[in-house]
Order: C-alpha cells, then structure tokens, then sequence
C-alpha cells in the first residue's frame, strides 16, 4: 500500500490524498535517519519510485483527479490534492530537484488560481453524517460538491501556505489571505467542522505568520486552537471528528495536528501553558492512537457520558497510519530543542539531541515510569542551560546541578562531561472528578496491570493510561478496556 505501484491503487474518492500522505510519511522515515545513510537510501529509493512515477498518474494538468471545468469543485479533491502538495514539497526539501519545483508549481497555478474564487462561496451549511473515511454528498451547493468532512476543502490552507514559504509566489501570498480571511469567519461549532481540517487550517495560518510575521496570524492560529480545546477535545486530550459530535470517535491525524500546534505555539510564544498542552496530548492521547503493528487508529471519545477508553477502529491504515509517521517525526523534533544558546526538554522520556557546536544533550530515564531522568553533556565546551519540563504537580530532587525552577520549568547549569539526576515522587492529584499523576491519566482496568505503578484511591485500584501500542493483537486491543 505505500509502495509503488500500490500507492497509486488506493481509494480514489479523495485524489491525491493517499500518495501525498505516503510521500510525507516517507519523507518523516527520511529524515528520523539521519546519520544512517543505508537506512536513508532505502527510504529515498522507495520515494522515488513514487515519485518518478507520479505523471503518470497526474491529470494533463498536474494534478490528481478530473480536470476542473471552472462550474463545479469537488471539496474532496481540492483536500486531496493538498495531501498532495504537501508531500511533494516535502520531497523538494530531500531532493532539491528543479523538476520537482515545476510539478509544485504546476498544482499552484492550474489549481489552486483556479479553485481560488470559489472559496468566497463555501457552502454554509450542514452535512450528512459521514464515516471514519469521509464522503461526497452527491449534491452541488454554490459550486461546491460537498463532503461529510465539513470544511476539508480548507486544508489546502496548510500547503499553499508550507507553498509559499518555499516559494514566495506573490499570486499565492493574495490567495492566502483571501482564503485565510474566509476560512476565520467560519463558525466551526456551528457547522460541525471537522477537527482534522480545522486544525490543518490553523496549521497552515501558522506557516503563514512564520512567512509573513504579521502578528494578526498567529493571533488567529492560538483562537482557532482554544476554540478546539474548549469545544473539539475530549477528557484524555483526543479529539471529537466533528465539532458538536461528541458520540463519534477520534482520529489520530487530528491528534498529530493538535500536538503540532500546541509545539509550535510554545516554541513562538513561550507560553509555558503550551507545554503542559504537548505533554498531556503526547501522553494521554498521542500514544493511545498508535497500534502494536505500528499504525494508527481511532478510538471512541472519552466524555462525560461515555467514561471508557476503547478501540473504535483499530487501524486506519488510508490515512492515520501516514500521518502519524509525520507526527512522530515532530516528536522527536519538539521534544528537545536549543534556543539562544539553553537546551529545553519539552517531553521527558529517553532521547538524544544533537545541539550548538557539535555538542550533544543525553537524556535517560522518564518521570512516570523510571521516576528518575539523567541528563549528561557530551563535547560540550562550556556549562550550558538545561531546562526540563517537570509538572508542578510532581514533587523532585535534583542531584548533580544547580538549579532554579519555576511554573514547571526546571533549569540547571552542567558542566561539559557532567551529569544530573533528577528523582520524582509521582503522586495522584485531583481534577474535577479525574485523577492524574503529573499530566498522566489515571484509569481503572479488568485486565492484569502492565505495570507496577498502582495507586489506591477511593478504594479503587487506578493505574496510568495504557499505550494500545502494547497490546499485542487486534482482537485483544479491540476488546480492552480503560475506565476513568
């Protein structure tokens, strides 16, 4: 299925979607081994054979799916088609070709101009109830043949905008914003958006203030975001599919893009709420989406009505599974990263960075499990800064540094070839009426425990939220079942 030719035979209700998705999660695999050059190659061959193959299968006019006829859009391949867009570009920054740079060219004036206009004439309306994989309504509204995914035709926002910060096509900088503008004056509650597609968007306002540096941007990236975690995001940070459909189920693509966005607001803003955010997604949510095959599926959402955690579809192998290769690349990019000269870890777990002058930051051990992390510098020429995220919630003592902490950050001085270690108490506390160990979830299962950690509370066994991904087999993970 993510070979060629397979790739190209895959579900063509949404052109583009499948091969562009491929080419991205490929292009994650690529980069995450770096430093393995066999590993590399092998990667890069099998995009190849996609890629050299890609015309093929495009339209006369570089893209995928039927010719537009400049009277109707399909909103599916117009979503497709961005997927699309998306991975070429990836593929650009690997190989730097300049016929790679024509086909992406080729998608920015033969469809997106063209498309262009009929975004001031989305269709306001609501939609059927779709399925895990979305589907057209069969009906022309304003020019648009509509799909159950309300408002995917947006998505194409996150590769113009990733577009035109490789490109700066001044034709594509006023579409943006034309598109931008309409798409902030949609009511998502209020037409049931899709969260996939409404985070996608805000993914790609973001790009845009990262091209443009216009303030107003990133100000309408961060309103899109709290309106999703105040109306689009359930109790174990997942996601509802739609706005206001609470009884459907979650899909790991918008887990990836809930995680991205809260990565990249941190890093833009320092804000340090949005580092408890990518922890509490990572942990809660991002880790429950992936199966023991290594793909990634959907679960029901946890609400207040429905208090299990339980598979809905145990591996959505068209789109999820592509996706969340890309979003465990950005993982590992966020996890750990060097800014004027100190190194914060985001996400406590085992890591190794690489950082200023050749230097490299080693971190072993996590809070949850280990309950212990060192950390160590290696070919460094000074002490550096260290600042590791730890919830205020998780008592610690620090050996081997000095160090300062404050609103979840803790930041120590180590000395080149030196190490700290830093021990954790992790003891529930209470939110509501859920139970957590610094951002942790705390469940109740059937089950045997996987783990050691078990906390009594209100005399019932509570154990951390269990990784899918350790459930072996699909019967077994499909019929497991936590309880908060």
């Amino acid at each position: 299925m993510y070979t060629y030719p397979g790739v190209f035979e895959q579900d063509s209700s949404w052109p583009g979607d499948w091969v562009g998705r491929c080419m991205l999660g490929l292009s994650s695999l690529y980069f995450a081994f770096n430093g393995y050059p066999k590993d590399q190659e092998s990667v890069k061959k099998q995009l190849d054979d996609i890629v050299l193959h890609l015309k093929d299968h495009l339209n006369s006019d570089g893209y995928f799916g039927d010719l537009l006829d400049g009277k109707v859009v399909n909103e599916q391949q117009v979503s497709g088609n961005s997927w699309y867009l998306r991975g070429l570009i990836e593929y650009y920054q690997i190989s730097h070709e300049e016929w790679c740079r024509e086909l992406i060219e080729e998608v920015i004036h033969h469809f997106i101009l063209r498309i262009a206009p009929f975004y001031l004439h989305y269709p306001l309306i609501h939609r059927e109830m779709g399925g895990v994989g979305g589907h057209i309504e069969g009906k022309v509204t304003d020019g648009w043949l509509t799909s159950s995914d309300v408002g995917c035709a947006f998505i194409m926002l996150d590769a113009m905008s990733e577009a035109y910060y490789a490109l700066h096509d001044p034709e594509l900088k006023a579409v943006l914003e034309q598109t931008i503008d309409v798409f902030l004056h949609l009511d998502f509650v209020g037409l049931q958006c899709q969260t996939h597609a409404t985070l996608s968007c805000a993914r790609g306002v973001m790009t845009f203030y990262r091209a443009t540096k216009e303030e107003k941007y990133l100000n309408a990236a961060k309103s899109i975001f709290d309106c999703y975690l105040s109306q689009g995001m359930t109790l174990d940070y997942s996601n509802f599919n739609w706005f206001g459909r609470p009884d459907t189920w979650t899909e790991p693509c918008c887990i990836v893009d809930s995680f991205l966005l809260a990565a990249q607001l941190e890093e833009i803003t320092g804000d340090k709420r949005y580092l408890t955010l990518m922890n509490r997604i990572y942990f809660n949510s991002f880790r429950l989406a992936q199966r023991s095959n290594g793909g990634a599926g959907c679960n029901y959402c946890l609400t207040e009505e429905n208090r299990e955690i339980r598979v809905h579809l145990y591996e959505a192998f068209f789109c999820c599974t592509m996706r969340l290769a890309e979003g465990l690349r950005f993982v590992k990019k966020y996890a750990c990263r060097e800014k004027n000269g100190e190194i914060l870890i985001t996400l406590p777990f085992d890591q190794e960075a690489s950082i200023c002058n050749g230097a490299t930051v080693s971190v072993k051990g996590d809070i949850y499990f280990k309950k212990r992390i060192r950390i160590r510098l290696s070919n460094a020429k000074e002490a550096t800064r260290v600042s590791l995220y730890v919830p205020s919630t998780i008592p610690f003592r620090v050996e081997g540094a000095d160090y300062h902490y404050r609103a979840g950050v803790l930041q120590m001085e180590i000395a080149p070839q030196e190490e700290a270690t830093i021990l954790f108490d992790c003891k529930p506390h209470k939110e509501g009426d859920l139970y957590f160990v610094g951002d942790m979830l705390l469940v109740q299962r059937k089950e045997e425990p996987f783990d050691r950690d078990c906390f009594l509370l209100n005399n019932q066994d509570y154990y951390y939220v269990v990784d899918f991904s350790k459930l072996r087999g699909q019967k077994y993970a499909s019929t497991f079942i936590q309880k908060i």
